[in-house]
């Protein structure tokens, strides 16, 4: 055992998880990297989109709360067409952002720019890949989940600070899954989180995802300052 902000984690589990993020991350920092030269094509080609991957509505309009902080009021589903580049498209938000409106917002109602798109691109790396490749994501509905440390962390509430180690086992394979996450709120409207692994959580061992969110995909945030939203 191994003690860990005083919760005895099993070694074991520590360098498990070491290796299964070893083993998806360096492929995926390649992929990573290509994405600050193939966003200049993605931003520069996108385009309104036909049909959505999960049969999902092509427009909506957006949150009050959002477009109260500046938002441009409606979302469009959009991607590039150009076939190399299609496994950096945004695989459910398309470019324009979250239909909520969130991104609209922090861009002051220009997420259709080319620079807003760019930068949309770059926060949400390789994602029709990471959506797509059986590599980066995991099922989670066909997984048992057990967890270490705290059961209930959120980056949005300010009593939910902590961590936890989450794995995820394959209830036909085997394979295991992991994921490791910190929040620690700071004061003065402000948030520190990091992430390694797949988008798993101790909650997913007591719900049934929905059809359109049952791929977890691995994801890598360094643990730097950003306001509470």
């Amino acid at each position: 055992m191994a003690k860990f902000n005083g919760v005895e984690v099993p070694t074991k589990e520590w360098l498990q998880a070491i290796w299964c993020w070893v083993k998806v991350a360096l492929p995926y920092l390649v992929m990573w990297l290509l994405t600050f030269p193939l966003g200049v094509i993605i931003a520069s080609t996108a385009k309104p989109q036909s049909q959505h991957p999960q049969n999902k509505p092509l427009t909506s309009l957006h949150s009050d709360k959002y477009i109260s902080k500046g938002s441009s009021g409606s979302w469009v589903y959009t991607n590039s067409n150009v076939k190399c580049v299609k496994n950096w498209n945004n695989y459910e938000d398309g470019l324009n952002g979250e239909p909520s409106g969130k991104h609209s917002a922090r861009e002051s109602g220009k997420e259709d720019s080319f620079l807003a798109r760019y930068r949309w691109t770059i926060r949400n790396p390789f994602n029709w890949g990471k959506r797509t490749n059986p590599l980066y994501h995991c099922m989670v509905n066909n997984c048992t989940v057990e967890y270490w440390g705290d059961y209930d962390i959120s980056d949005k509430d300010v009593s939910k600070s902590g961590w936890h180690l989450v794995k995820a086992t394959d209830k036909n394979t085997g394979k295991v899954y992991y994921n490791y996450r910190s929040v620690n709120h700071l004061g003065n409207g402000q948030v520190k989180q990091g992430s390694i692994g797949y988008k798993i959580k101790p909650s997913h061992a007591d719900q049934v995802q929905d059809d359109d969110d049952l791929d977890k995909a691995f994801t890598i945030r360094l643990p730097i300052k950003t306001k509470v939203d």
